[in-house]
């Protein structure tokens, strides 16, 4: 309503409150589509309906009503000719007739439950426990660490490095102090539970959760030269479209609309490209078996479509700066460079959320939403620099540097994020602590306890140097002698 009214108004300053608003509005975009979504599949638990036939079913409804504004924009774009003034108040009269359906269906909305107690409160929590026993040596037996109330497995929960056991999934070296907030002390004299209520304990699911959330921060710095592209699309692309070029797409002079229209239906449509194009892959590996018989992660799949998406942002880059060629001054030739970066954005974002749903553990998926935001938009922040230096006023032929620099740069951490993807998400995929193992539950450990003799093996266990395995070997060998005692 704002756009409207700024038509006639003698001022810029209801102009920028309406983009303002507008650029409000699209940040939750994302939310309102999740909120749809927890109220499809509400409604679909009702019937009782399988789980795979109720996650199609939530896409269709959810794709359908983009398809729909798709076609809405096309026509009003090619075949009516308005003026703004008739374009903005066709969207105001829309937005609001939207809403009001919105707010009509209130009644019959499902409240989503929220746990008691943020992650970001979880996370200060663990950090804070395992700095306050950052000086302790990993330990060389399950027993060690504070499992609650849950179950262990070995083969899964846990994995040897070096001398010690450490928790799973594996993280980058910077974040493996992190299992230490697990840890029992034993020389302390509370109980662990009273020492996981005072904050200087955690339990073994805390601390695994909030570490399948790591790979996923170093992987997050491999988007940023993506995030610049698409910041350059909806700026430097567009100064190419409106500047010396023919406008010879339509007749009304709408050609810029045009191509952010079909940078928007191949967005739209990636996702079914990729399926086709990745075929014989998947085909592969669904016969592929590792050495030792077991068939690699979902997250393959997920992998590859990313890295074909900052593939094709790198293609992006250079058919842009092909395009800054002289000659080529029709804005017909800009066509193929905003269908690679609409084909960019769709498997590239829609990758990284079903990335995020795989490697992270289910009670952290709430800030996928806020991870994708955050390290795309801090890739778009980097076109800041550029905008305010005088490097594309000195000389012509300055953008087509831009663009390839842009190219070298999407292809560097195209590399970047290959290593830390395989190295870290491949192999691994979000722990399912949920799943309980056949094992013996364990009892929890507390060295004030007069009739369990493990206390006494414990503090001899961490007095030990780590320099001999076979130390550590019989020290396990004590403890379950000692269990089988008790």
């Amino acid at each position: 309503m704002l756009l409207w009214t700024s038509i006639s108004a003698s001022t810029d300053i209801v102009v920028y409150a309406g983009i303002f608003l507008l650029a409000l509005g699209k940040s939750g975009q994302k939310l309102s589509e999740n909120f749809y979504k927890y109220q499809l599949q509400e409604k679909i638990k009702e019937k009782k309906e399988h789980d795979h036939e109720g996650t199609v079913l939530t896409n269709i409804w959810l794709f359908a009503p983009s398809i729909l504004g798709y076609i809405i924009t096309a026509y009003t774009t090619i075949e009516v000719h308005e003026s703004y003034d008739q374009s903005f108040r066709f969207g105001a009269i829309l937005m609001g007739g939207t809403y009001m359906f919105f707010l009509f269906g209130c009644k019959w909305y499902r409240l989503e439950k929220l746990s008691d107690e943020s992650n970001l409160r979880m996370i200060f929590r663990i950090c804070k426990a395992a700095f306050g026993k950052r000086d302790l040596k990993y330990p060389p037996s399950p027993n060690f660490y504070y499992w609650k109330d849950h179950k262990h497995n070995k083969n899964h929960d846990l994995y040897k490095h070096g001398k010690g056991l450490r928790l799973s999934p594996r993280v980058p070296r910077f974040f493996r102090w992190l299992d230490k907030a697990a840890i029992v002390k034993a020389e302390e004299e509370m109980s662990p539970e009273t020492q996981e209520k005072n904050g200087k304990l955690c339990t073994v699911k805390e601390v695994r959760e909030v570490k399948s959330l790591v790979p996923m921060i170093y992987l997050g710095f491999t988007f940023s030269a993506y995030g610049l592209l698409v910041a350059t699309g909806n700026v430097f692309f567009l100064t190419q479209a409106s500047g010396s070029m023919e406008s010879n797409i339509t007749t009304n002079g709408n050609d810029i609309g045009i191509l952010f229209l079909i940078k928007e239906g191949v967005k739209l449509i990636s996702p079914f490209i990729f399926f086709i194009i990745s075929f014989p892959f998947r085909c592969f590996l669904r016969n592929f078996k590792a050495n030792d018989g077991r068939k690699p992660k979902g997250n393959a799949a997920t992998i590859v479509r990313i890295g074909f998406g900052m593939v094709c942002a790198v293609i992006c880059s250079l058919v842009a700066w092909h395009m800054e060629v002289p000659g080529k001054n029709t804005t017909v030739a800009l066509i193929p460079q905003f269908s690679l970066l609409g084909m960019t954005e769709g498997l590239v974002e829609g990758g990284l959320a079903s990335l995020f749903h795989g490697q992270v553990a289910n009670s952290m998926w709430s800030f996928e939403d806020s991870f994708t935001e955050l390290v795309i938009g801090c890739g778009k922040l980097l076109i800041i620099p550029f905008l305010f230096s005088s490097w594309f006023n000195e000389t012509d032929g300055r953008l087509g540097s831009y663009y390839l620099m842009l190219g070298i740069l999407n292809g560097v951490f195209l590399l970047a994020f290959a290593y830390y993807s395989i190295r870290y998400t491949y192999k691994e995929e979000c722990p399912e602590d949920e799943k309980i193992s056949e094992e013996q539950p364990l009892e929890n450990v507390h060295p004030s306890d007069s009739h369990d003799s493990r206390a006494e093996d414990i503090n001899e266990a961490l007095s030990v140097e780590e320099e001999d395995p076979l130390d550590t070997i019989m020290i396990e060998e004590r403890i379950e002698e000692n269990e089988e005692n008790v």
